[in-house]
């Protein structure tokens, strides 16, 4: 195979200013997700933590858009709607709960 055909097969090509801006924007988005995880620990009230909680849901799913972009995969595309489905609903639950008390 020449290099065409095998630069075609291995997919997109990043480029050093991409790769450099993604790699900055994890360092980002793991310090985010340190400060979320101290205040799911730390949190004063209930209400913090579920913040800090749903904050952390949507760090996770920009971690995992950023490494597909990286790598050049839409294969976790779908682990990213359900994470964001999931996310979603546990949030209007623990909003629920600690509103009246119950969910249903």
């Amino acid at each position: 195979m020449d290099a065409a055909g095998w630069l075609a097969a291995a997919g997109p090509i990043v480029s050093p200013f991409l790769l450099a801006v993604s790699q900055i924007c994890l360092i980002a988005l793991y310090a985010s997700g340190a400060m979320c995880l101290y205040r799911i620990v730390i949190g004063p009230s209930a209400a913090d933590r579920a913040i800090a909680l749903d904050t952390l849901t949507m760090v996770f799913i920009g971690i995992i858009c950023v490494l597909c972009m990286i790598w050049g995969s839409d294969l976790y595309f779908d682990a990213v709607w359900l994470l964001t489905l999931v996310g979603y609903l546990g949030s209007v639950a623990i909003a629920r709960y600690l509103e009246k008390g119950r969910i249903f």
